[in-house]
Formats: structure tokens, sequence, C-alpha cells
């Protein structure tokens, strides 16, 4: 029998890792030896005899056929790309600047979890798990993983191992590792807890960084119920505008109001009376007089009924012309 916790770097796997080897405590045939190598699988896994549990991160040399599909549990942990390349660089203390950082390496990374989320993601048999969901609800993360392993657990069990478990427990052994070893049931090393904050790669990535992340894995990162921060991101996740930003609809186009006859008839009358009074005062003054009193008589008609109706002169002079146009 063999249990593999397969985790994303930096994605709960040694917390899981940690509590599968509780649970499976003295159970017939168990072994946890650190470096076992892949090809070992198989074996493990058809002897009914042998409980081997390991923990392994994806690399692109892994063969298919090292990872049965009967005789085998596989537990798979994942969290947002972005925490797993801040998680590593805080990790190894690469401030930015260092040559191991950057946009380049930074999408190397993602590109090879997001593989990896792929590779075990076909396998059977499987557990998986959200970082940012179990981190804090540990006890549910075990009683969870009790049930997919087929092993009975108490509520005191569940609080021993939790205790077991707990950040401050996981502090201590940071230090005592220093001192005398990693604790070969417990697999804490020296640099093994840094900022596990949700977001945290926020404090950590560059800009530059973040974009070249999210240009690898915008849309698995939409995919998996997390936000995307960058222009580029939200492009390749075909989301448009920013982050933050509401889509307001563009207005439809719709036609404007009408004018009512009562205000155009004399408004017309007007520009008529005036147009005759301009071509006939030279001959006859006189009536381009009277004609100039009925054009200002009309206009002030027309000026009147617009008012009373609230019409704008701009919608006057738009449906006057909009007749004009339809002859």
């Amino acid at each position: 029998m063999l249990l593999l916790v397969c985790g994303m770097h930096r994605s709960g796997s040694t917390l899981v890792w940690q509590i599968t080897r509780q649970l499976v405590d003295g159970q017939p045939g168990l072994r946890n030896p650190r470096g076992v190598e892949p090809d070992a699988f198989p074996a493990a896994a058809a002897d009914p005899h042998d409980l081997l549990l390991a923990k392994i991160h994806y690399r692109g040399s892994l063969k298919e056929s090292d990872f049965p599909d009967t005789g085998v549990r596989y537990l798979y942990t994942y969290r947002d790309p972005r925490d797993v390349v801040a998680s590593l660089f805080r990790k190894g203390r690469f401030k930015p600047g260092n040559p191991k950082r950057g946009p380049q390496n930074s999408k190397l990374i993602v590109r090879r979890e997001l593989k990896g989320d792929t590779f075990w993601r076909a396998r059977k048999n499987l557990w998986v798990g959200r970082y940012e969901d179990f981190r804090d609800d540990v006890p549910n993360l075990i009683r969870d993983l009790a049930a997919f392993l087929d092993v009975p657990v108490t509520p005191e069990r569940v609080a021993e191992i939790d205790a077991l478990v707990s950040l401050e427990q996981q502090q201590e052994r940071v230090w005592e590792s220093r001192a005398s070893g990693v604790d070969p049931d417990l697999r804490v090393t020296a640099n093994h807890i840094t900022d596990g904050r949700e977001g945290a790669w926020r404090d950590t990535l560059t800009p530059e960084e973040v974009a070249a992340v999210e240009a690898e894995c915008a849309p698995w990162l939409v995919q998996h119920g997390y936000d995307v921060d960058t222009p580029i991101g939200r492009r390749k996740a075909g989301l448009a505008g920013p982050p933050s930003a509401s889509v307001t609809p563009s207005p439809i186009a719709t036609k404007g109001p009408e004018v009512s006859t009562a205000v155009l008839a004399p408004l017309i009358g007007a520009a008529v009376f005036a147009s005759v009074a301009v071509m006939v005062h030279r001959r006859l003054p006189g009536g381009a007089l009277v004609m100039s009193a009925a054009a200002a008589a009309a206009g002030g008609a027309a000026a009147y009924r617009a008012g009373r109706d609230g019409t704008h002169p701009r919608e006057l002079a738009r449906s006057l012309l909009s007749r004009v146009r339809r002859g």
C-alpha cells in the first residue's frame, strides 16, 4: 500500500503529511523513509503487507508508470500560485534583485506547478485540499483526511493531533531542527515556516513578478476562485476592465422626444414670416414691417408653448431639422 502526499510546493503538504502520519501510526508495515525514489512506488502499492508513506513534489522527470492507479491513495494540496512563488522566495531568503528571482524565474515556477496540478489531478483515489480552506481549520482537515484514509478517529484524538501540529509546536520544531536535525516523523526544516497568510504575495513579489505569474496562470486562478489583479492577467483570463471596476452598460441610443406641433407650427410660421420680410423689405417696406411683426408674434407663441412644455431649445432645433430632412 502506498500513501503519497503530492502537493504544490509551499501548499501545506507537510501539514497533511504530518496528520496522515499520525492517523496511520501503529498500522502494520508502516514506514516513512526520507528520499525514497518514485520507482519504488509501484512495488509498495502492489504489496498488501507494505505501508509506504511518502511525500513528493512535481518535477518534469516524473514517469507516469511510477504512479499506479491501484494500491495507492494520493493526497494533493494546492494554493494560489502567486503565494507559492512568494513563499519559495521567502524560504530561500531571496530579496528583490536576487538572480534566483525575477519575472522569468517566477513564470517558470508557476509553469511547473500548473503542470503538476494537471498531473496529480489525473490520479485515481485522490484527495484534494485547498490550502486557504484548511489552513485555519485543522480539526476539520484531520477529520477529512481520516475519512479518506478509512481511519476511525475520536474527538480526543482529533484534539491531540491538532495540538501536535499547531503553529506554536511547528515553530518549536524549527528551532529543534537547527540544533539536532529534522524529525523524520514531522519533516519540519530550519527554514520551513515563513509567512503563511493568504495573499502574502502582495508583500513579497514585485509588480513585474506578479504580472509574469498572472500572465502564466490567470485562467487557472479564475477557475479555482482566485482574483486576478494585473491588466495582463485580466486579459489572459478574458476579464474586462480593472479588478475593482464595475462594468456599466453602454447607453442605448434612443430617439429624442418628439416636439409637439403646437410648438413647431408657430416656430415654422415665424421662420416663414421672417424670410418673407427679408425678401420684400426693399420693394415693400410696409409689407416687410408687417411680416416682421407676424414673425415676432409667431416666435413668441412658439417660445411660450415650448416653455410650458419644458422643451429645450436644442430639442426644437433637432426636431425641426428632422422634419426638414424627412420632407
